[in-house]
């Protein structure tokens, strides 16, 4: 019991001191309307001169004048054509391992159904012949084809889940 008394003075004299420290910074701080405009409420350098006062707000801008340029790829992937085809690849095949997790009992009977579609066929093709053609062609022409390349495998994951999902129900039902 004597100890804690004796600790009392001390504790009471750190909250104490906590207190001013706290009530000093926060009286040195800015304020949210200074942190939120980006402006200090104090004059610094040689211009003591302070506005308190935001200017007024001006009109929307138009977009009448404005042109695209043309030469400048303004897509929401500004990565070099190589690197998007990649990506492209790359999700494609995880998306594909994600299939084969989710039914792996079905995946590879659906997947022998799905490589047998002429569609699929025609897809593997096209692929084909814009990978021959790739190695060939400059960055513009690359870049004109990297949608088509992500269509391409959009489409055909898409109707490779289309025949897992088959697949699955027809296994759940009991038709195999």
């Amino acid at each position: 019991m004597i100890t804690f008394l004796a600790r009392r003075p001390v504790l009471s004299g750190l909250l104490l001191l906590a207190l001013v420290w706290a009530g000093f910074t926060w009286l040195a701080s800015e304020t949210p309307e200074d942190k939120a405009s980006g402006r200090r409420s104090t004059a610094s350098g040689t211009n003591k001169t302070t506005t308190g006062s935001r200017p007024a707000a001006s009109a929307p801008r138009s977009i009448q004048g404005l042109t695209v340029d043309t030469k400048q790829d303004i897509s929401a992937d500004a990565r070099p054509p190589n690197a998007r085809r990649e990506s492209i690849v790359r999700t494609g095949i995880g998306e594909l391992q994600e299939m084969k997790q989710m039914n792996l009992a079905v995946f590879d009977d659906a997947a022998k159904r799905w490589n047998a579609q002429p569609r699929v066929k025609e897809i593997i093709a096209q692929w084909q012949a814009a990978e021959a053609a790739w190695k060939t062609q400059d960055d513009d022409a690359k870049a004109a084809v990297v949608p088509q390349m992500e269509a391409m495998w959009k489409e055909a994951l898409g109707l490779l889940r289309e025949e897992v999902d088959k697949s699955a129900r027809e296994a759940a039902a009991g038709v195999k």
